[in-house]
């Protein structure tokens, strides 16, 4: 009889604490939810700042390589991308002057050898890059100086 009485009395006291006005006389209010560019997040992204890659040296050689972010991370493309992108299944222009052969030639940073490794066949060497591989602007930018939208204070470890 008393776990009755308990269990009716916490069942009351439900009842009670959901009819509760919880707003305290705060009327809704409509928010205004924006991204960084201070638009809606559901418009597109026709008031974005087209980004001119205006810095970028035309021929490759010309400009003077960014320091990488981090240890690991990909190194940027250094000079202009225009008419090499987008890279499709058998049109990779970057392959023509990055390959080991190459590269070395002309005196050019090469497609490192774990490129050139199947990682779904366990690290398999392979005489041609690797299909996980094969689209360099998947991990490769072009670097460009620009005026960011946030500041970027990322600090690397030191080597």
């Amino acid at each position: 009889m008393k776990k009755l009485l308990i269990s009716s009395a916490a069942v009351a006291l439900l009842f009670v604490g959901c009819n509760q006005n919880p707003s305290n006389g705060v009327k809704n209010q409509t928010v205004k939810v924006t991204g960084i560019r201070e638009a809606g997040l559901e418009k597109g992204s026709q008031n974005l700042e087209k980004i001119e890659y205006t810095k970028q040296a035309p021929i490759p050689g010309q400009v003077k390589v960014f320091k990488k972010s981090f240890v690991t991370a990909p190194p940027m493309i250094p000079h202009s991308v225009t008419g090499m992108v987008p890279i499709k299944m058998g049109q990779n222009q970057c392959i023509g002057c990055h390959t080991p052969q190459a590269a070395k030639g002309m005196g050019i940073t090469a497609i490192p050898a774990d490129h050139f490794k199947d990682n779904f066949q366990g690290d398999k060497k392979l005489h041609r890059i690797a299909g996980s591989r094969y689209n360099c602007t998947q991990c490769h930018a072009p670097q460009a100086t620009l005026n960011p939208v946030i500041e970027n204070r990322f600090q690397s470890l030191k080597k």
